[in-house]
């Protein structure tokens, strides 16, 4: 069974680029950490402010065990935080 997050989050209006630019440094990283199937970032054509995040893992404690463990996960959390309108938006999926 594969675990799917989705992360919905919104830049605030001048920090648009800097959380793209920074979302899109820490996607190679990611997709390279032990059982991620995708790591992948898309802006919304409408609303450039909106980014979504599909990660895809093997199993859902590989999220937490090397997603989460990546030297990256809370900087780039800690980034986020301090640079959206709102805390971003989860959702879970096994399928």
């Amino acid at each position: 069974m594969v675990f799917t997050m989705i992360c919905l989050l919104e830049a605030k209006p001048d920090k648009i680029e800097a959380m793209k630019n920074r979302i899109l440094e820490s996607a190679p990283i990611f997709q390279k950490d032990p059982e991620t199937l995708e790591w992948s970032v898309q802006q919304d054509l409408v609303n450039p402010a909106k980014f979504i995040i599909v990660e895809r893992f093997e199993r859902e404690e590989s999220e937490k065990i090397y997603h989460q463990g990546n030297p990256i996960f809370q900087p780039l959390i800690d980034f986020l935080d301090e640079n959206m309108v709102r805390p971003y938006e989860l959702h879970c999926i096994n399928t």
